[in-house]
């Protein structure tokens, strides 16, 4: 259902079902994604909730005594346990994201903590239905308000909040008034109950939805880029605009690699043996392509066009189309049975040509149009099978770099000017 080491899992019929009292998700590989994804934001809470408190913690150890006319000794007890405990060895367990139920363990530890020292500082007094009423009902409001725990977590909290309320009122029977304050106290712990467990449904609904978003994704983007050449794919997503219809002029390098005696074997050979040739076949020459950073735009049937230094701007653009040539040659003999199978002819040429979306409103392919696209056209068609030639342009650009032999000037169909042609032997060491 998430990313996880062995990659994404499909999303099934229920996938994001939830014990309805506690709002766990039933499947325990999302919930451990829901505990890990929160568990950042959890401790930051945490980490804020305590810091909020022990200077809380500091105004009533101050001002409380004064104002209450009460011994100052138990607010110093509650404030120096309080404030040590919450401003510093909270923060230091807390110094990296732990996980939610750690959060949540540490938040009830210290809420109950502080309605223990509550009920120190005011249990045997005449203030407690005054002041350690409110005191208690404000250190269980203050910590399911900020941590945020779950539903069940903050129900225990008031729960306990509660019981501890009640044991003193029945020690030392405090009468009406102290009934009218459980009450009040079972109201807010309710109210505040009830809001921390909309407030943790509201944050799994989101974190399903972003998810069921998430995964849409992956799943878009990856059929989005089978069809796509990478770069090609994330031209578009960089700048959608550039799916519009048109181009720019800009010199490129075109390499067409086309297999030589496809009809004849496709004759003689079962279709489904044909189509596993034709994947072993392109299987070997998409990466070659790719890995120069090339651009795979077309596949005609048993030929491929590649074009580099489109979309993405690359210097030695020749270079790469060289590169790729005998790479894929090299990959293609390496697959077994190749021996027997159609090999190769590959030409290259550089030079101008309009780079952009070709065809119409609804359907259109990145391409290169020009006549240095119809000479690379060519220029496979006269190469020998399991051979890389170029153009004298290409060549120009590279022959600093690469060896070659002169194949002289033939006659290309369809051209009126004659381009020497140069056979890639190999790259020369740097």
């Amino acid at each position: 259902m998430h990313d996880t080491a062995s990659g994404p899992l499909a999303l099934s019929p229920g996938w994001d079902r939830r014990n309805p009292w506690t709002l766990r998700f039933v499947d325990p590989e999302l919930e451990r994604a829901y505990e890990a994804a929160m568990a950042a934001p959890g401790t930051k809470r945490l980490r804020i909730a305590h810091l909020v408190g022990g200077g809380i913690w500091l105004v009533v150890g101050t001002l409380g005594p004064p104002l209450l006319s009460m011994p100052a000794l138990p607010f110093y007890v509650a404030a120096v346990i309080n404030v040590g405990w919450e401003m510093f060895v909270v923060p230091f367990l807390t110094r990296r994201p732990i996980s939610l139920t750690r959060v949540w363990a540490t938040a009830s530890f210290t809420t109950t903590l502080s309605a223990l020292c509550i009920l120190f500082a005011f249990g045997t007094g005449e203030t407690f239905v005054t002041v350690g009423a409110a005191a208690l009902m404000t250190n269980a409001a203050f910590g399911i308000a900020l941590v945020r725990p779950a539903g069940w977590v903050a129900a225990t909290l008031g729960v306990m909040t509660l019981l501890l309320y009640s044991i003193v009122v029945l020690l030392f029977d405090m009468g009406g008034v102290a009934v009218f304050q459980a009450l009040l106290l079972i109201s807010l712990l309710s109210g505040a109950t009830l809001g921390a467990r909309y407030l943790e449904e509201a944050e799994r609904n989101a974190f399903a939805q972003g998810f069921l978003v998430a995964d849409l994704h992956r799943k878009i983007d990856r059929l989005f880029r089978q069809y796509l050449s990478p770069d090609v794919a994330q031209a578009l997503v960089d700048d959608p605009s550039r799916a519009n219809l048109g181009g720019e002029v800009a010199d490129v390098s075109i390499l067409f690699a086309d297999l030589q005696g496809f009809t004849p074997f496709s004759e003689r050979t079962p279709a489904n043996e044909v189509v596993a040739m034709l994947n072993a076949a392109f299987g070997a020459a998409v990466p070659a392509v790719f890995a120069e950073g090339g651009t795979v735009v077309q596949f005609m049937g048993d030929a491929l066009m590649a074009v580099f230094n489109a979309p993405i701007r690359q210097e030695d653009h020749a270079l790469r189309a060289c590169r790729a040539g005998l790479a894929l040659q090299q990959l293609m003999a390496e697959i077994e049975g190749a021996a027997d199978n159609p090999r190769f002819r590959v030409g290259i040429n550089s030079g101008p040509a309009l780079v952009g979306n070709i065809g119409s409103a609804e359907l259109h392919n990145f391409l290169a149009i020009g006549d240095t696209t119809n000479l690379a056209a060519r220029l496979q068609s006269f190469a020998p099978a399991g051979s890389v030639v170029m153009g004298q342009q290409t060549y120009d650009l590279v022959h600093d770099s690469v060896e070659v032999r002169q194949l002289g000037t033939p006659d290309l169909k369809g051209k009126s000017i004659p381009t020497e042609v140069y056979e890639l032997i190999g790259l020369r060491q740097a």
